[in-house]
């Protein structure tokens, strides 16, 4: 069979917000990402705690090829996406006419190692008695004084969709009853123990760190006690020393 038409055989097409599939759901099929984003859900349901986000060119599911185990995650759409699915034979046929194949993914899978190995020391430096996968960090409510906590793999920050079911980390829809602030907002970044802010393409109603304006993709660091503006939502940095 020709690659162009096992494509074409093999695709599969997600709306955003549709589950691709559920925590402990038994399969045999790994999935690759031609375009979209896919995110996986630490539970059975996609809210709370995930794992990893992944764009075109990355692969998941992978572990069901390997072994007959159950989902370790759930995995959703964030937006519209396509993927190939992958069965076990035609993995095994892959790996027959093309080694190279088993090579680049034990490469993405050491990748991936060295990743979660980062996580977890990122995550000893979080506040005692916080929950896995939190750092010290947070977002301040003005006017509710709720805290928002970020995890050590990041933060969206945005409204609650009722059309797609899916919740921001950081959820701002109790502190936005004139709906100013974006579906998908903003976007808190961890790296090497630093916090950056990144507006979402398409805010109608700008992202602002101290009264500036930033523009969208345009990553600017966070500093304890940055007064940080979603639209007509005001939050303040906190950041124990």
């Amino acid at each position: 069979m020709a690659e162009s038409s096992f494509i074409e055989q093999s695709k599969l097409r997600f709306n955003e917000g549709e589950v691709i599939y559920r925590k402990a759901e038994m399969a045999q099929q790994m999935y690759i990402v031609l375009s979209g984003k896919v995110r996986l859900y630490v539970g059975h349901e996609p809210v709370g705690d995930w794992s990893e986000e992944l764009i075109k060119g990355d692969f998941f599911g992978e572990g069901s090829l390997l072994e007959s185990i159950p989902r370790s995650h759930t995995a959703v759409a964030l937006e519209d996406t396509e993927l190939i699915a992958i069965s076990r034979g035609t993995f095994l046929r892959m790996i027959r006419q093309n080694p190279e194949v088993s090579v680049k993914m034990m490469q993405r899978l050491a990748q991936r190692n060295r990743e979660l190995a980062a996580k977890v020391d990122a995550e000893g430096g979080r506040a005692r008695g916080g929950k896995a996968g939190q750092t010290s960090a947070s977002l301040v409510s003005v006017i509710s004084g709720k805290k928002y906590w970020i995890t050590s793999h990041g933060a969206l920050i945005g409204r609650y969709d009722p059309n797609t079911g899916i919740h921001p980390d950081i959820d701002l829809t109790e502190e936005d009853p004139q709906l100013s602030v974006s579906r998908r907002h903003a976007r808190i970044l961890f790296e090497h123990g630093r916090y950056f802010l990144v507006e979402e393409h398409g805010v109608a109603n700008g992202t602002y760190i101290k009264g500036e304006r930033l523009a969208a993709g345009d990553a600017r660091e966070l500093k304890p006690g940055d007064r940080v503006g979603f639209g007509m939502v005001v939050l303040f940095f906190e950041r124990p020393a």
